[in-house]
Parts: C-alpha cells; structure tokens; sequence
C-alpha cells in the first residue's frame, strides 16, 4: 500500500449536507468570486484541509424543499426532484465564525453555478454535500510541484497555506491575465510562476511549462488540477517520462472541454 494511499485511508471522514447562508460575496480578482457561507453547523464542520471540495446542490425554481434539509431528506425527493450538482473547494474554514470560504470563476451568467455566483446576495441559501478526501500532505518529501489553471487556484491557495515553513514548492498557475493573479500566502519556501494565457488556447501553457520544467533535486511530489486533456498529458510525462511513482503523482481533470460538470445524486 503506498503512503499516500494510507494517509489518505487515515484523514478521511464521512461528509454530511449542509444549509448554510451567504454572508458575503466578493471579487477576488475581476473573474473570480469569493463566497462566505455561513452556519451553525459549520462551527463542528470537520474539515480535512488542502483541496477537499463539496458538492454544491441546485433544485429547479419552484421546488419546495422539506424542513430540515438532510441527505435523507434529499433521497426521499429523488422521483420528484433531482438536483444538479456543482463540485467546489472549500477555501478556507473559520469554525470560530461558523464560516466557510468558496471561490468561484466566473464563466457566465449562461453557466449554472458561474451564473449563480454572479447573481448570489448575502441572505441566500446554500445546500452542499461533503467534505471528500483530502489531498495528503504527509509524510513531506524534499519538494512539492503545483500546477493547474484558474479552477484549480482554490485548492492550491489551500494546500500553499498548510504547507510547514521552508518546505521547498514550486506552483505553476495559468490564468487568462495578470489581473487574474491573486496573493497566494504561504509559510512554505514557495516560488508561484503565473502563465498568463491572453488568447493562446486553454492549458497550452501551463502543459508546455510542465513538460519542459526542471525538477529540485531528491524526492517530490506534483499535485495538478486543469483540463482533462492537459492533465492526461502531464501524469503520462511525470510517471512515464521522469519515472515518479504514481502515489506521488496527484493529478486530476477539473474540467472536460466542450461538456458541462452535471451529474444526478
């Protein structure tokens, strides 16, 4: 069994649904949007740190939901009402505050949870589902490699906050300019690349980047998030190619090209 698998094994808790409300809503950069959710619950919310994400719930107008709203509750609604489900990092966690922070890029008022961003005004409700596993930071290895586009930037904020001072990391973030660069606080020896991609198509950069990057010395691990063709690429150079183990390669496709992120409960 390899380390990252057991680690994994040992951090991970069963999620639970949520209801929570919009406290605030405010631009990070001018196409991202930061959410505060707020809850009583989310004062014992077990959070598992680096890039655990939930599952955001979106009835149709119109639906009446049941009080309390629970995961049985959601079951039971099934044959009269499927949600649409949008997956999101949990930014960060404040249970002193019963508050949550969530990112959100914005695509357009067109797409669901971009467009719903967009529109969201403190007071709103919010229902989601989780938390899932988290990316395992332990046991540390000489070096850390993040690479991934805008919709990957919540989850590297998250894991470049959790990191222990001078642990060695390189981040690879493309985004579609430089005002779509944000402070990414660290207390990590950590040297962030931002690849800004104006009009050259969705991941060219960050892939060319990723293939042509000398690695540090000694023993490492690479965590990535983008697009499901880039990322196929990226894992078969760093396991084929450079020869890293699979447990040390965590990579995975945030987004398909040409096809939404629905999915039924």
């Amino acid at each position: 069994m390899s380390r990252a698998t057991t680690d994994e094994r040992r951090t991970r808790r069963p999620g639970r649904v949520y209801v929570t409300t919009v406290r605030r809503v405010r631009r990070i950069t001018p196409r991202m949007a930061r959410l505060t959710l707020y809850g009583d619950e989310l004062s014992v919310f077990s959070s598992q740190g680096s890039d655990q994400h939930v599952a955001l719930y979106f009835y149709e107008p119109g639906v009446e939901l049941p009080r309390p709203f629970t995961a049985e509750a959601a079951r039971a609604l099934l044959p009269v009402a499927q949600p649409r489900l949008r997956r999101y990092t949990i930014r960060s966690h404040r249970p002193e505050l019963g508050e949550v922070d969530m990112d959100f890029v914005l695509h357009g008022p067109r797409q669901l949870a971009s467009g719903w961003a967009e529109r969201v005004r403190p007071g709103d409700e919010v229902i989601w589902f989780g938390p899932s596993p988290a990316y395992p930071l332990t046991p540390l290895t000489d070096w850390t490699l993040l690479l991934g586009d805008e919709t990957a930037l919540p989850a590297i904020g998250a894991i470049l906050e959790e990191l222990p001072p001078g642990h060695r990391v390189l981040a690879v973030i493309e985004v579609a300019g430089q005002e779509e660069e944000q402070p990414l606080p660290s207390r990590a020896d950590a040297t962030v690349t931002w690849l800004h991609r104006h009009d050259r198509d969705h991941g060219d950069l960050l892939r060319d980047h990723a293939l042509s990057l000398a690695l540090p010395p000694g023993s490492g691990r690479v965590w990535g998030g983008a697009e499901r063709t880039v990322v196929r690429t990226l894992r078969h150079h760093f396991v084929h190619g450079l020869g890293l183990d699979r447990a040390d390669t965590h990579l995975t496709a945030y987004w398909t090209k040409g096809e939404t992120q629905d999915s039924e409960v």
